[in-house]
């Protein structure tokens, strides 16, 4: 009785690992830097992937490869 199965566990973390891509997605960004970079990770840790698409298609979207 009880306990929790294997498949249990491994839909447990693949719903993990999806709720933390979008942390990764914006830590691992090349186009953003410094501030960008830190409000777009906050965006996405608060709001996951909702804040990750605001700011992505709002700010990182429009600006250059090389931002300095």
């Amino acid at each position: 009785m009880g306990g929790i199965s294997i498949w249990q566990i491994l839909i447990l973390f693949i719903v993990f690992i999806i709720g933390m891509l979008p942390w990764v997605f914006a830590l691992a960004s090349k186009k953003a830097k410094g501030m960008h970079k830190l409000i777009w990770f906050l965006m996405s840790f608060f709001i996951s992937w909702i804040g990750y698409l605001v700011y992505y298609f709002v700010v990182i979207k429009d600006l250059p490869e090389n931002n300095t």
